[in-house]
């Protein structure tokens, strides 16, 4: 009988997905490890392609780990690899991927470096892997020059596509050109959400109908959907590459303990403004940071019933300082509206409190408050009046410092002719060159001011309206106050600036700290009388697990108690009975603006 010919496994690794679905390096690979076995009369059992980082700790990559475990079940005889570096790019792991494979009676083959086993051979096979090793830790170190030169130098980075809206200008990635078809797209995204206030979804949807293709899919990426998500009209609406401001190292790519691939905040984050031309206007720019800011207070989550949470971004927990949110509950079977803490996400830093408060009641006594003030309606007038001629004249002093801009360039261009007349370095040179300096310096300061002028203006138009409609709710309430609706009331709110704090609900102890009886087991009723509290309310502790309750055979339709578990209840429990949970007025703390401190202050 001949002899059993050696079983392998022949593994092929490559770093990345890309060239795994590129296939050439892999193919090649396996190609020459299947001419080696050809070659020495070697069956090959199974070929295992895997496409990870080499320095993924090694019990993290499932077909090596697949090759290691036919290894020790014997189910093959030796692991084939183009060279070591496809077992790990680690010193010591490479180091025990081999003492785990000889150790189980296995070899290792490497194609292109043809080593033996001899002591001769594992040394040299030890110096390849340290080899592999400090080879990645010079890749590492070039691309770490290669982006903090260009960082140095405020270059893009170059290690990924242009935005959307623009692409490389050259080959070496030095600069971003405008492109002018995706450039429209997004235009009409800023022009959609601010001049037709169209929500972020409706756009998303019209993008989607229009048949325009998503940045991913415009861009040939292996994507499966066409349609725009929200995110990414989202992402197009914040990013400061709009207005010509490009920000670069905001993140950096890490590998978590699990051997995934991750990215986090980057300590070396850098803007550069000017970095990337501007497709966007900065007014529009501004306005629509100005509407997102807006939506995520008044329009995100709306209820079912908004009327029910009048205070909806005025009102704020006293113990956290977070907002509180509207929520409904249960009442004695009847569904009531209330406004909750929302400080609760991580329960190692929720408010201690949770405060909570009933909707209704509150939002009569804040409108009740505000009904006071609005009696001084002469005074709120001279006050409103006071504040928008503020607001003109600050808007007059940007355009005065556009003409001051104006005059600057003028005077700039008259000493740079002035300067052209003397040679260079002498003494009027020289003088001339200071004072074009110090104008440069006021003129960027003028231009950056005036810069804000045009978003200034559309913003002072939108505060303006919302005053001037609240001066006419003044008009036609006339005193009616109580019938105003819910859009006035809201409106009324913002100009009032009206901030609404809610401390926590009073606490008390049992009226009974320890009950004396003979009986060792009460029923809640019973412990209720004895105790001063309601049974209800004890029935509503035991089931949140405050206190151990049972069944008995005397009345299997009570709920009892024993006397000792009472008793360590009632010396640990503090109650918040309704009456101070309900007492609006107690509770709640009523500020304005600071402009109409002085006329709430006049009514108390």
């Amino acid at each position: 009988m001949s002899d059993r010919r050696k079983r392998a496994v022949i593994y092929c690794r490559v770093s990345t997905d890309k060239q795994e679905i590129d296939g050439e390096s892999l193919e090649y690979q396996e190609a020459k490890c299947r001419q080696y076995a050809e070659l020495h009369d070697i069956d090959v059992v199974i070929v295992l392609h895997e496409a990870k980082s080499g320095y993924i700790h090694y019990s993290l990559r499932e077909k090596l780990a697949l090759a290691r475990q036919l290894i020790r079940d014997h189910m093959a005889d030796m692991i084939i690899v183009w060279d070591l570096r496809r077992f790990s790019r680690n010193f010591v792991h490479s180091a025990m991927i081999f003492e785990e494979i000889e150790s189980n009676g296995g070899e290792i083959i490497s194609v292109s470096e043809n080593i033996d086993n001899s002591l001769t051979g594992k040394l040299v096979r030890s110096i390849l892997a340290w080899s592999a090793e400090s080879e990645r830790e010079k890749i590492v170190e070039y691309a770490n020059r290669h982006w903090q030169t260009r960082s140095a130098q405020n270059l893009p980075l170059a290690t990924g596509r242009a935005p959307y809206g623009w692409e490389w200008a050259d080959k070496e990635k030095t600069a971003y050109i405008i492109n002018h078809e995706e450039a429209m797209v997004r235009l009409s995204i800023f022009t959609m959400f601010v001049e037709q206030d169209m929500s972020i979804r409706a756009i998303a949807h019209k993008l989607t109908g229009d048949g325009i293709l998503a940045p991913a899919k415009s861009r040939g990426w292996n994507v499966k959907s066409a349609a725009w998500r929200l995110s990414t009209v989202h992402k197009i609406l914040v990013g400061p590459e709009n207005i010509g401001t490009l920000v670069i190292c905001k993140t950096r790519v890490v590998m978590a303990p699990n051997g995934k691939v991750t990215r986090k905040p980057n300590a070396n984050i850098k803007t550069i403004a000017g970095g990337i031309p501007a497709i966007i206007p900065n007014e529009l720019y501004e306005l629509a940071q100005y509407k997102l800011k807006h939506n995520r207070v008044d329009k995100s989550k709306l209820h079912l019933k908004p009327e029910d949470f009048l205070l909806k971004s005025h009102i704020f927990c006293k113990t956290c300082g977070y907002r509180m949110g509207g929520r409904y509950r249960q009442y004695d079977g009847v569904t009531m509206a209330y406004y909750q803490c929302m400080h609760d996400n991580n329960k190692y830093d929720a408010c201690p409190d949770l405060t909570g408060i009933k909707a209704d009641k509150v939002n009569e006594l804040v409108w009740a408050d505000c009904c006071r003030v609005f009696k001084a309606i002469e005074l709120i007038r001279d006050t409103i009046r006071a504040r928008l001629e503020q607001e003109v004249r600050s808007f007059l002093e940007n355009t005065i410092g556009s003409q001051q801009a104006a005059s600057l360039r003028q005077e700039i261009a008259y000493a740079e002719a002035e300067r052209s007349k003397h040679a260079p370095g002498s003494y009027y040179y020289n003088l001339v060159t200071q004072d074009i300096q110090a104008k440069q310096a006021h003129l960027r300061k003028f231009e950056e001011q005036a810069a804000y002028a045009s978003t200034h203006t559309q913003l002072l138009d939108l505060y303006q309206q919302t005053v001037l409609s609240f001066l006419d709710f003044l008009d036609v309430m006339n005193g009616k106050y109580e019938e105003a609706t819910f859009k006035e009331k809201r409106n009324a709110l913002t100009v009032l600036g009206v901030t609404v704090t809610v401390s926590a609900a009073g606490q008390i102890r049992p009226p009974v700290a320890h009950v004396e009886t003979e009986k060792e087991w009460l029923s809640l009723v019973e412990a209720g009388a004895l105790s001063g509290m309601n049974p209800k309310a004890l029935s509503y502790h035991a089931c949140r697990g405050e206190f151990a309750t049972t069944k008995r055979d005397e009345s299997r339709r009570c709920t009892y108690v024993h006397r000792d578990e009472l008793n360590r209840f009632l010396g640990s429990v503090t109650l918040k009975p309704r009456r101070l949970r309900d007492d609006a007025e107690a509770r709640v703390e009523i500020t304005y603006s600071p402009i109409f401190t002085g006329v709430q202050s006049s009514l108390t």
